[in-house]
C-alpha cells in the first residue's frame, strides 16, 4: 500500500479495497494513466473530498501516479533527548520534524543526521532505529512534487539549547514534552502525526 499526503488530505493506492470513511472518500479502480491523471486532477480541485482510494495493480498504479510529479528524496529524524522530550521545529504556522533533501552521494541516514544538525543546531546524534517512509505532495517553483522521506529515530545527548535555522524559515527549534506535543497536535501535519505515532511517542 502507498499513502500520499496532500495537506490534510490523502491519496491511497492499494491492491485491495480498504475500510475507509465513506463520506469524503472517492474509490476508483486503476485502469489507465490517462484516467488516473484525470481522477487525481478532479480530486485536487475538489473541496468536498478528503481521500482518494485507488485500487488495482498497486505497483503499476504507483508508478503511473508518481510520474505525474517531480520526485524528491529526503530524510529526517524523530529525535529525543535523555529526558524523552521530542525535538521539533516551527515554521509555516506548523510544528514540524527536522528533515531535508538528500544531497548527491548521501545515504538517507547521513541526510537525516545532517538535516537535524543544520535545522536545529544540535550535535551528538545517534540513530537508534529506521522508522518508516512517508510521501507528501507540495509545490515548488510552480511544479507539483512528491517528497519521499526516510525517517529515523535518534537520541541526542547535546545539552545546548537548539538553534533554529533562520534561513530555512524556521522560527523555533525546541524540545517538547509529551504533554506539549499533545497540545499542538492539530498544528502538526498528518504525515508527521503518523511518524510520531509509529515511534510510540
Amino acid at each position: 500500500m502507498y499513502k500520499v499526503f496532500s495537506g490534510e488530505r490523502s491519496i491511497i493506492i492499494s491492491e485491495k479495497a480498504l475500510e475507509t470513511e465513506k463520506q469524503g472518500t472517492k474509490v476508483i479502480a486503476f485502469s489507465s494513466a490517462e484516467e488516473l491523471h484525470k481522477e487525481y486532477k478532479q480530486f485536487s480541485r475538489s473541496s468536498d473530498l478528503k481521500h482518494l482510494l485507488i485500487t488495482g495493480n498497486e505497483e503499476r498504479a504507483w508508478k503511473v501516479f508518481r510520474s505525474l510529479f517531480v520526485y524528491i528524496k529526503a530524510a529526517g529524524g524523530l529525535v529525543q533527548n535523555d529526558k524523552g522530550d521530542l525535538l521539533m521545529i516551527y515554521r509555516n504556522k506548523h510544528w514540524d520534524l527536522p528533515k531535508g533533501k538528500m544531497e548527491s552521494g548521501e545515504t538517507p541516514d547521513q541526510t537525516a543526521v545532517r538535516e537535524v544538525e543544520e535545522e536545529c543546531g544540535v550535535t551528538k546524534l545517534k540513530i537508534t532505529n529506521e522508522l518508516m517512509l512517508t510521501h507528501h505532495i507540495f509545490f515548488q517553483d510552480k511544479y507539483e512534487c512528491i517528497k519521499r522521506t526516510y525517517w529515523y529515530e535518534m537520541k541526542c545527548s547535546d545539552l545546548a539549547k537548539p538553534k533554529p535555522q533562520a534561513k530555512e524559515g524556521i522560527l523555533k527549534a525546541e524540545w517538547l514534552r509529551r504533554d506539549d506535543v499533545k497540545k499542538v497536535w492539530n498544528k502538526i501535519y498528518p504525515s508527521l502525526r503518523e511518524v510520531i505515532t509509529a515511534a510510540s511517542f
